[in-house]
């Protein structure tokens, strides 16, 4: 048994794609070694066969990359023509955590108005969360399997914020720091704790971009994540164009 099937929100999902319960738009984050998987799975049950050459199949980007703006156009194109082969057309987006603004953006009113016969994707890493406005259009689902032991949570009181503090500041780097806001994140999806896992992703990305020095980036993680004092989304826009 794989992780995946294993996991009670997957199982959750397949019955309600089962029982003809689909949803226009749909999001999933999971880890990225299993978003082939979900593709092939939910597939098989909108489409009624999966192949990768399927004509009603339409997958841009890849579990490494996703689609830039003109990809997107392509997709909301070739989604609004009828169905070749089977009832419904299939389009999927990958790594949509990773999607630009100006990709996310041409998405919008196909993610709140796809065609009737068309069922919407997009897959995430877990631990990480993509634009809120696609998130808002779509039935989002958080499929953690059984990955505890690498995710934990953030400091809780000003005692662990001071220890968290003292020693980010005396031995890490970028890099570390960032392998650790996606834990932390990972363990807030664990939680169900989505508002908490969006800031910590938007900390995440603009840690990622590695512009800042140590204490810079623990000032930030403080301000941001501890005090509440500073909203980073409206930096997110310009670091994921950058």
């Amino acid at each position: 048994m794989s992780d995946l099937s294993s996991d009670v929100t997957w199982r959750e999902i397949l019955r309600e794609t089962e029982s003809g319960d689909i949803p226009h738009c749909r999001a999933i984050a999971a880890p990225q070694e299993l978003h082939n998987e979900i593709v092939e799975s939910l597939a098989r049950i909108i489409l009624g066969s999966y192949r990768p050459s399927h004509p009603d199949l339409l997958i841009t980007g890849t579990t490494d990359k996703a689609p830039d703006v003109e990809t997107c156009r392509s997709l909301i194109n070739n989604i609004a023509l009828k169905p070749m082969e089977s009832r419904r057309r299939f389009g999927v987006v990958m790594s949509a955590d990773k999607l630009f603004i100006y990709a996310a953006n041409s998405l919008l009113k196909l993610a709140e108005e796809p065609p009737a016969h068309a069922a919407l994707l997009f897959l995430m890493q877990d631990g990480r969360l993509f634009l809120p406005t696609l998130k808002s259009r779509s039935r989002y689902s958080v499929i953690t399997t059984e990955r505890q032991h690498e995710a934990h949570r953030m400091p809780q009181d000003a005692q662990e914020w001071a220890e968290w503090l003292a020693d980010t500041r005396k031995s890490a780097d970028v890099e570390g720091v960032v392998k650790e806001l996606e834990a932390w994140s990972n363990f807030a999806l664990s939680e169900k704790n989505i508002i908490l896992a969006e800031k910590i992703e938007g900390v995440r990305l603009i840690a990622a971009k590695k512009n800042l020095s140590i204490p810079l980036l623990c000032d930030m993680i403080i301000l941001i994540l501890r005090e509440g004092n500073i909203y980073c989304e409206h930096i997110l826009d310009d670091i994921r164009e950058a």
